[in-house]
C-alpha cells in the first residue's frame, strides 16, 4: 500500500491535504515558501506517481515497481532543496523508513 499521506508530510510541513480521486490528490506544502501542488499516481506493473508544483514550477517523478524505487526525480526552480528530499521521502512509499 503507498502511503501518499505520509510521504507528503515528509517532504515539508502539511498545510492542506485534499484527496480529490482515489489516485489523485492536491496539496500544500509549507518550507521557506507555499508550495501548492497535484499529485496523480498511475498504477500499473512499474507504478508512476507524479507531482506538480506551481508557483514555483516544478515537476517530480518516482517510479516503484514490486517494492524497489527504480526512479526519483525532481525538476524545476527548487530543484536543489527538493531532489534530495523526493529520494528520502521517497522510500517511505515502499515500506521503508527514512533515514
Amino acid at each position: 500500500m503507498i502511503d501518499i499521506e505520509d510521504f507528503l508530510r515528509c517532504m515539508g510541513k502539511v498545510v492542506e491535504i485534499r484527496r480529490v480521486t482515489d489516485l489523485e490528490w492536491t496539496f500544500k506544502l509549507r518550507d521557506a515558501i507555499m508550495l501548492s501542488g497535484i499529485l496523480r499516481v498511475n498504477p500499473g506493473i512499474v507504478t508512476d506517481i507524479e507531482f506538480r508544483f506551481r508557483s514555483p514550477d516544478g515537476i517530480g517523478r518516482i517510479k516503484i515497481t514490486k517494492g524497489t524505487i527504480l526512479e526519483a526525480s525532481y525538476e524545476g526552480i527548487l530543484s536543489l532543496q527538493l531532489r534530495p528530499r523526493v529520494r528520502d521521502c521517497s522510500k517511505i512509499l515502499v515500506g521503508r523508513e527514512t533515514p
